[in-house]
């Protein structure tokens, strides 16, 4: 999430540390900082917010008072009181709330607003955090919105009813947005409406017939709190997501809206002329109250591992917005806005990361630990790591999330979807490992010609399994299934063949892998139409296999063959067969119609040309006969070939003729 530096700096009297050297501290107390870029006088500092922290630090006001309780400094609240009019809300409008997904609505009014340019300072501030200024009445409500969390809207109070009210949609009924599209509604979806029609989506958009413009005199002002999962579903549905429905779907704290809406009543009072309203409109019916947890001094030492004093530790939690009353322990009330706080263990965190956890020093454990076995699993999730990178492989590590993007690419039906997501845009889990390794594909072959990389982890489908995946921009099929074969050899697995197969994201250069007759895996070429909607320049070669097929298959120990004291006998054919067919199918057809006689076969030709018919290929191939027991005879090796011939012959369209 992006954020003004100066804008960080307004809440303190003092000058807080460069911009780079306040990220630095912020990433050691606070969340990760993406980047920290200058624009203009001011600088960007993008920060990545967790989504459990949504309701008090998607906004300028709640990083800042994480900052005021790192640097110990005090913080200035923004001005909310303002002076209101003579005149009453309740002369102009009504408001009712039909549903039960709505804890709270604000709602206020200020007229006789003149509609001009918006300050400097405010549109400077909405423009480093990404937003292009419109008026001085919506860049206020976005403002507000920046500043304090909560979303706003600000309705024409000439163009709305008597009444206004929050409801279902009812079934196909419309709206035209602000942005002028015409969006089809059903009851799953929440409505601001008048008496007489749809005003706006209620926590996403707003809608055209009562938007702001230079006639306006008289504005109502929404300051609400709608059920998260409600907005998200809603959002989902229309395809239509915003600022406002992505902080309502994390979940916002209902107090909010009571400060938020007076803040920006304040505004509009100081930088629109306008005249503020007597009251308020305030539905209401369930107010929060704050949660108070006993905090135990001695287990958050034995959980931190170090002394911090009685008194550090209510200063940390009192600079972070936490009423502490000293009982036997720590009685401490949890602000309505951390909603993420619900257990002791969670205030024992945030004694931990505001006191440094840098500042904790590592002590080895005083009991003795005994060794365990290593599982299995991971045994062998280590060897092929050795072997891969012994290959020239780099390991990947990617999340086990994929969006709604991956999903219409590749053609995903039926994913797991979780229910409560990191965040509204990775809400299902990966079937396969192979959209995220095409993507590392993506992402790095502009810097590097030869990329070869590989991942062992979680997929989801019908149970939880562990695979393993390997890609590479520069190896052509047969060399890849060349890394394949060696890695499964140094596992010690044996009887590998492969049989042509056809996948979503492969192109015709695509087979199962088996071992025996068991199916562990698919190896192929990426395919064309899968390059182009990723956007890619080379042609990678992808394979996955199951972990659980290979732990059961591998084994520790290697097995040596008796080399077989008897002769060798050699006889070649020729093999006709359509283009498509690899040497690969020719071969598995041979091994199970010879068995364990045919010890080797060799392609010492391929043909394609005039003298044969179009679309087809010949093969010349040299088949090896030994037994381990005894000289094998004339008789037994013809009969052996001509099981061979049998089998090739059995294919439609393939013709065999002996040398």
């Amino acid at each position: 999430m992006k954020f003004s530096y100066n804008w960080l700096n307004s809440f303190f009297e003092e000058d807080l540390p460069k911009p780079q050297k306040l990220a630095d501290k912020l990433m050691m107390r606070f969340f990760e900082v993406e980047e920290v870029k200058k624009v203009g006088d001011d600088a960007l500092i993008d920060i990545d917010i967790l989504p459990n922290r949504a309701s008090d630090c998607f906004s300028h006001l709640g990083v800042a008072r994480e900052i005021a309780a790192i640097y110990n400094l005090s913080l200035k609240e923004p001005e909310i009181e303002f002076k209101s009019g003579s005149k009453e809300l309740t002369d102009f409008v009504d408001l009712k709330i039909k549903n039960e997904l709505t804890p709270r609505y604000v709602l206020r009014g200020i007229k006789g607003i003149e509609i001009k340019e918006t300050p400097e300072f405010i549109k400077k501030r909405l423009e480093v955090c990404g937003l292009q200024s419109i008026n001085n009445i919506v860049d206020i409500t976005n403002y507000v919105m920046l500043e304090m969390g909560q979303p706003l809207h600000a309705f024409d109070g000439g163009k709305v009813g008597d009444l206004i009210q929050v409801r279902a949609a009812k079934k196909d009924e419309k709206i035209i947005t602000l942005d002028e599209e015409e969006k089809s509604l059903d009851g799953s979806i929440l409505v601001i409406a008048d008496d007489k029609e749809p005003i706006g989506i209620a926590g996403i958009k707003g809608g055209k017939g009562t938007e702001i413009d230079e006639k306006t005199d008289l504005i109502y002002l929404e300051a609400a709190n709608f059920d998260g999962k409600t907005i998200r579903k809603g959002s989902k549905k229309l395809k239509l997501q915003t600022d406002a429905s992505i902080r309502f779907s994390h979940g916002l704290d209902p107090e909010l809206a009571e400060k938020a809406s007076r803040r920006a009543i304040k505004l509009m009072e100081k930088y629109a002329n306008g005249k503020p309203l007597k009251g308020s409109l305030d539905l209401y019916p369930d107010p929060v109250t704050l949660k108070t947890i006993d905090l135990s001094i001695k287990k958050t030492e034995s959980l931190l591992g170090v002394k911090i004093s009685e008194e550090k530790i209510i200063k940390i939690l009192e600079s972070l917005g936490f009423e502490v009353k000293k009982e036997s322990d720590l009685e401490v009330k949890i602000p309505t806005e951390r909603r993420d706080i619900s257990i002791e263990e969670d205030l024992i965190e945030e004694i931990g990361r505001l006191y440094g956890y840098e500042n904790i020093e590592s002590k080895k454990p005083k009991a003795e630990v005994e060794a365990t076995k290593k599982p299995e699993d991971l045994f062998w999730e280590d060897r092929l790591r050795e072997v891969f990178k012994a290959s020239g492989f780099t390991e990947a590590y990617n999340y086990t999330f994929i969006d709604e993007k991956v999903k219409e690419i590749f053609g995903y039906d039926d994913l797991v979807e979780m229910k409560n997501p990191v965040s509204a845009q990775y809400r299902y889990l990966r079937p396969r490992l192979i959209p995220h390794l095409i993507k590392n594909i993506k992402d790095n072959e502009k810097r590097f010609e030869d990329i070869k990389i590989f991942e062992i982890g979680k997929v989801f489908s019908k149970k939880e399994e562990i695979s393993v995946g390997a890609i590479a921009s520069n190896l052509n099929f047969r060399e890849m299934k060349g890394v394949l074969n060696s890695l499964l050899t140094e596992l010690n697995i044996s009887d590998v063949g492969y049989e042509r197969s056809s996948n979503s994201w492969a192109g015709e250069k695509a087979a199962k892998v088996l071992v025996g007759n068991q199916e562990i895996g698919q190896i192929g070429e990426v395919s064309k139409e899968l390059t182009e909607k990723m956007k890619l320049e080379s042609k990678p070669i992808v394979f996955q296999l199951k972990l659980e097929k290979i732990v059961k298959l591998a084994s520790k120990t290697k097995r040596y063959k008796k080399f077989s004291r008897f002769p060798v006998a050699m006889k070649d054919v020729s093999v006709l067969v359509p283009v498509k067919v690899n040497f690969e199918e020719v071969l598995t057809l041979a091994n199970k119609a010879a068995g364990e006689d045919l010890i080797e076969t060799d392609l010492f030709d391929l043909y394609q040309g005039e003298k044969i018919p179009e679309g087809t290929k010949n093969l010349g191939l040299r088949f090896h006969f030994q037994a381990e027991d005894k000289t094998l005879s004339k008789e037994e090796i013809d009969k052996l070939l001509e099981k061979i011939i049998s089998s090739l012959e059995a294919k439609s369209g393939w013709k065999v003729r002996k040398k």
